[in-house]
């Protein structure tokens, strides 16, 4: 649809390449990959409206677990927290160039940032309980298919996806067992067939289908995943005169 409306070569395609084209490169690489991470901040204020976590009982939540595209008041104290998130680690990611984990191979620092955020949501679960150990374990799973395209290494994201199924409907969390149950199939299918372009679908759908079915939950964070998938695409049309190959963190 941008291209239909901005054909390249027409006077709007070329002032908005102007525009995009001051944007900070390395800015634009880094803030592409914070999206499992907002997901995961998104998560986690889903599980704040939803569950009686001992943390944040002093709030008085109404809690309901069963809500669906919630939109109300509070909301704006997740919004504030990925805009601060990424921030501070936009910042930390350009002004010192050994931050964190996915530093420590400068190729594969896009692919190593989930780790980075598989630690991350590890780390909250002394925050946010137990609900957080299942996020962990999907983000791990997606780490490991983005580290590795081998057979074994989608072996290992199929048990680890499979125990996140059985332990989200062991405590009754819809968006972890649901996004679990869905992509067990692809990834089985990806599998079986021995198909390169199938892997690749399958890191791609991954976070896709966390981000759908955290937004079913959390409507205001699907206001945000569709403008990060408009910036996107439009920073590519413009930029690069080019398809926008979303999800696919480590390729550039």
């Amino acid at each position: 649809m941008i291209k239909k409306v901005f054909p390249v070569g027409s006077k709007q395609f070329t002032f908005l390449k102007n525009v995009f084209s001051k944007f900070d490169r390395i800015s634009i690489d880094n803030l592409e990959i914070l999206f499992p991470f907002w997901c995961m901040l998104a998560f986690q204020h889903h599980l704040v409206k939803s569950y009686d976590i001992s943390t944040f009982r002093f709030m008085d939540i109404d809690l309901d677990n069963g809500y669906i595209f919630s939109l109300v008041f509070e909301d704006w104290i997740g919004v504030i927290s990925i805009i601060l998130h990424s921030i501070l680690l936009l910042w930390l990611m350009k002004k010192f160039d050994f931050f964190g984990p996915f530093r420590t191979v400068k190729i594969d620092f896009q692919t190593n940032f989930l780790l980075f955020t598989a630690l991350y949501a590890l780390l909250d679960i002394i925050i946010f309980g137990k609900m957080m150990f299942g996020f962990f374990l999907i983000l791990l799973s997606l780490y490991i298919l983005y580290r590795s395209q081998s057979f074994f290494s989608q072996l290992i994201c199929l048990l680890l996806t499979i125990i996140t199924l059985v332990f989200s409907l062991a405590i009754n969390e819809p968006i972890l067992s649901t996004s679990a149950a869905i992509f067990i199939p692809i990834l089985l299918i990806s599998m079986i067939s021995k198909s390169q372009t199938l892997v690749f679908y399958s890191q791609k759908n991954l976070p896709l289908i966390i981000f759908i079915f955290v937004s079913t939950k959390e409507l205001w964070f699907g206001f945000i995943g569709l403008f990060y998938f408009l910036l996107f695409n439009m920073y590519y049309h413009f930029v690069h005169e080019s398809n926008y190959n979303w999800l696919k963190f480590d390729l550039r």
